[in-house]
């Protein structure tokens, strides 16, 4: 609603818990003493749900269009929503919530990027498709902000198209052990992705 104030949205929310987390992570590795209070904000900050169990966008959101898929991001980069049933539960509902205009490219790519992850080729491949054609401008095919925008180069809207390459259907993750694979699928008329140069082993990684 026009003029409504939110309050307690979950992007927001999951990102002060993972500053948080990672701060008290990091002043554990160089030895020195993290504030108590750290986790213990960290540990009350709530991320929402709705009564059909999905997670809530924010406080006062009652299923209006969104313009950027926020909540899925809970699932990446954040990792606060991990359980795959409610990653996709998440992703089924909000991507019925985004509009087909003036839509930021990033936000099909990580819809992408977490379908190659859950295992459906053919929903990460129709999102793929979508997270970059309609943006491109000629006469060299640089990538615009929004579909038929004309206001390129959207550089966080390449950035998600590569991020769902790589994490994606490549199934990187970047873990506090290192570069880790993941399993992820390929669409059906793709024969093999090798990713090359891969971390700081300089690995090779495939998926077919």
């Amino acid at each position: 609603m026009s003029g409504q104030r939110t309050y307690n949205n979950a992007w927001t929310n999951a990102a002060a818990k993972a500053v948080l987390n990672y701060a008290t992570e990091a002043a554990t590795l160089i030895g020195a003493r993290a504030d108590a209070d750290w986790l213990h904000v960290a540990q009350h900050i709530p991320i929402l749900k709705m009564e059909n169990g999905v997670t809530r966008e924010h406080a006062t959101y009652h299923g209006e269009g969104i313009k950027q898929g926020d909540v899925n991001l809970l699932a990446y980069p954040l990792k606060e929503v991990n359980d795959p049933k409610q990653v996709l539960k998440d992703l089924e509902y909000y991507e019925t919530r985004v509009p087909n205009e003036g839509t930021p490219a990033m936000t099909q790519a990580i819809f992408t990027l977490l379908y190659a992850r859950l295992g459906n080729a053919d929903k990460a491949l129709k999102f793929f498709k979508e997270s970059y054609e309609p943006n491109l401008n000629p006469p060299f095919r640089v990538i615009a902000e929004t579909k038929g925008g004309t206001n390129p180069y959207f550089a966080t809207g390449a950035g998600g198209i590569l991020q769902s390459v790589l994490m994606g259907f490549g199934g990187i993750d970047i873990t506090p052990k290192g570069i880790t694979q993941i399993k992820s699928v390929l669409p059906k008329h793709w024969k093999k992705l090798t990713l090359t140069g891969i971390g700081p082993d300089k690995k090779t990684l495939t998926v077919q």
